[in-house]
């Protein structure tokens, strides 16, 4: 084996945000791509008919195989926030909601380190939110009425509505162009020309939609806000208040503006349909979203004009103080004896914030020296109070590594894994540990485990022939795990990049 291969297991990867590999062009996404269901009798009724004889049925299993090229394309190229408090806070509201929708998607949450205020639908209810739209809002309702809304474009087909898919089309490349048009890349164009073809006529003549399928994911998202106990009202709020604040910015348009155009018609009707619902009694959860803004400005380093509105408390101002000093003075953290002692003190009064745990088994893992009992127990408190919380468990199995326990660590992860809802980050970090310890079939087979979490069948495959090519008679349960894997998932496994007609 290779040395750069093993180092590249064997490192644990910390870059959770870093600066975009493309220079960004921005381009309006407004609901472009090329897709087509029956799902509803009328899906269609105003769109072209293309005529080919030669395309493919949309059905569920190849919106799936999509969503999972898609998933592998964004994890590929884009820098996707992997920091498990930020990554976790979206996903937690997200599914929140999504429960309310009735729709059998796969509905997946992520981050996506972009300044633009935007968020987009991918194929199979995979939602991206940019690091930009997390700094502009000013409550968690606001956050919560542009995930309802873009969960809506899914549930209403907004992305399946036509497409002009020929049998043979690569996954790969139409999963990349479909990126770029929601992300933005640096020729769309181009990109739109050589991946697609002729395709580019079509979906302009879908483009004149996009306000249509706005009203549609307005009206749709604004009732699975309803349900999920936030406030009706945000959502139209929110886009209005963005296009006050930026009517004005002649130079650069504000990009959520271009892609969700707001009209003062539009937001009269959502403001009429918020009105439609009873009365309810709003819980605001302040304090989490403010954390959130705190932790990701410390991270990126960019200024979040929302937390300059209104002073911090004295728990916040310990949380900003410690996610500096972490992210920015690691060093003079590192050469403290024990972390910061505020947070022991704001954890007694919040016992079940769990952002203020995470952070200090944080600085329990930086820390020159902590007291190993102490650091353990507060660990294992926190892991049995937050079971299903991924950034407990990943600083938990941290800590036991870094008091010589590997195999503790091991085991702690092994056996909570599947209570995670996203096991990749767990994943990755067991094949590290494997590789630490030089059992390198199972530092392949966990490696396998992520790919497959993230939709790329591909490496995958690569990664489970490596374990099973080195593994051996010590390697029974391991064995084992791959043949019951590549049962479960054979079908998958043996999937081609290509759709193919029925």
């Amino acid at each position: 084996m290779p040395p750069t291969e093993l180092e590249s297991i064997k490192r644990m990867n910390h870059s959770a945000i870093a600066s975009p590999p493309h220079l960004f062009v921005v381009v309006p996404i407004l609901l472009i791509i090329a897709l087509c269901t029956p799902n509803k009798a009328n899906a269609t009724d105003s769109l072209p008919d293309l005529g080919s004889s030669d395309l493919v049925e949309y059905t569920p299993e190849k919106e799936q195989a999509l969503g999972r090229a898609f998933k592998a394309e964004l994890h590929t190229h884009y820098n996707i926030v992997s920091d498990p408090d930020i990554t976790g806070y979206v996903r937690r509201i997200g599914h929140k909601i999504a429960q309310y929708s009735n729709d059998d998607r796969h509905f997946s949450f992520y981050v996506i380190d972009h300044p633009e205020i935007n968020a987009f639908a991918g194929p199979d209810g995979v939602i991206g939110i940019h690091t930009g739209l997390l700094q502009a809002v000013k409550s968690e309702d606001e956050l919560a009425s542009v995930i309802a809304h873009e969960i809506a474009h899914v549930t209403q087909n907004h992305l399946s509505r036509r497409y002009e898919l020929q049998s043979g089309t690569n996954l790969t490349h139409l999963a990349s162009f479909i990126a770029a048009i929601l992300i933005g890349m640096h020729d769309t164009s181009a990109g739109m020309a050589t991946l697609m073809g002729s395709m580019g006529a079509d979906l302009q003549q879908q483009l004149k939609h996009s306000r249509i399928h706005e009203a549609e994911a307005d009206y749709a998202g604004i009732d699975y806000l309803y349900q999920s106990g936030y406030n009706p009202y945000a959502m139209g709020d929110f886009f209005g208040r963005l296009a006050m604040e930026y009517q004005n910015n002649e130079f650069k348009p504000l990009e959520i503006l271009m892609t969700h155009p707001v009209t003062e018609h539009r937001l009269a009707e959502a403001k009429n349909r918020a009105e439609t619902y009873p009365p309810l009694i709003f819980e605001h959860d302040t304090e989490t979203l403010t954390l959130i803004k705190l932790r990701l400005q410390a991270k990126t380093g960019v200024r979040d004009a929302t937390l300059q509105e209104k002073p911090l408390n004295d728990a916040q101002q310990c949380y900003q103080n410690t996610v500096n000093t972490l992210f920015n003075y690691s060093d003079k953290l590192s050469h403290q004896n024990k972390p910061t002692d505020c947070l022991t003190r704001i954890i007694r009064n919040h016992p079940l914030q769990p952002l203020y745990r995470t952070l200090q088994l944080e600085t329990f893992n930086q820390a020159k020296k902590t007291k190993k009992k102490d650091a353990l127990k507060l660990a294992e408190i926190a892991n049995d109070l937050f079971p299903q919380n991924a950034s407990v468990l990943i600083q938990y199995a941290k800590l036991l590594e870094k008091y010589n326990k590997p195999k503790k660590a091991i085991d702690l992860l092994e056996g909570q894994v599947d209570k995670l809802l996203y096991k990749q980050k767990v994943y990755k970090q067991l094949s590290r540990l494997y590789a630490d310890m030089d059992d390198l079939a199972y530092a392949y087979f966990y490696e396998a485990l992520g790919q497959f979490e993230i939709g790329n069948l591909k490496k995958t495959e690569i990664f489970l022939e490596k374990a099973e090519e080195i593994s051996n008679s010590d390697h029974k349960d391991l064995n084992n795990k791959i043949l019951i894997f590549r049962t479960e998932y054979s079908n998958l496994l043996k999937q081609k990049s290509k759709l193919k007609t029925s």
